[in-house]
């Protein structure tokens, strides 16, 4: 009888603990999520130093791509003896195709959006240095060769279903 009331309590105090569990879970989705968003700054600042960090330790060559989204694609082909390109997609199915030669490359792409292709192919300046922003849908921009017309380009394209064509043709 001692070991069937000793089994019985056991299970019992399984059940018991399990509700006691049970009862202490939370489906709260109020507008701050307190600790769900604590956690979000936390990886966020991580992610962030991480990033820093990196920067300060690169060679004279570095590319950064940041993607956020499906579906996005970045080709990059560079020949430098420096060069600092950072490229950032938020969206869906972007696109960015960079060919570029050059003594010396700096050059950001943003993409923010939905179907936006920037395809940049420059051969054989001293320095290219351009500053790309897409902001929507559809928007494409191609950029064929340099000169000195194009140095230190900023482009930015806002709304939907642009395209812009850039032919830089040295004579």
């Amino acid at each position: 009888m001692k070991a069937a009331t000793y089994i019985l309590f056991t299970f019992l105090f399984f059940i018991g603990s399990g509700l006691l569990m049970a009862q202490t879970y939370s489906t709260s989705s109020s507008a701050l999520g307190g600790t769900d968003l604590q956690n979000k700054v936390a990886q966020l600042d991580l992610l962030t130093s991480q990033i820093a960090a990196n920067r300060n330790t690169s060679a004279n060559n570095a590319i950064y791509i940041q993607q956020v989204g499906n579906y996005n694609t970045s080709v990059v082909n560079t020949q430098s003896n420096k060069s600092a390109v950072n490229l950032f997609q938020r969206g869906n199915n972007n696109e960015i195709i960079l060919d570029i030669t050059a003594a010396n490359i700096e050059e950001s792409v943003l993409q923010i959006g939905v179907n936006n292709s920037f395809i940049d192919l420059s051969r054989g300046n001293v320095v290219h240095s351009a500053a790309v922003i897409q902001r929507g849908k559809d928007q494409n921009l191609i950029w064929y060769g340099t000169n000195s017309i194009s140095d230190k380009l900023l482009i930015s394209m806002q709304g939907r279903n642009q395209t812009v064509f850039i032919r830089n043709i040295k004579r």
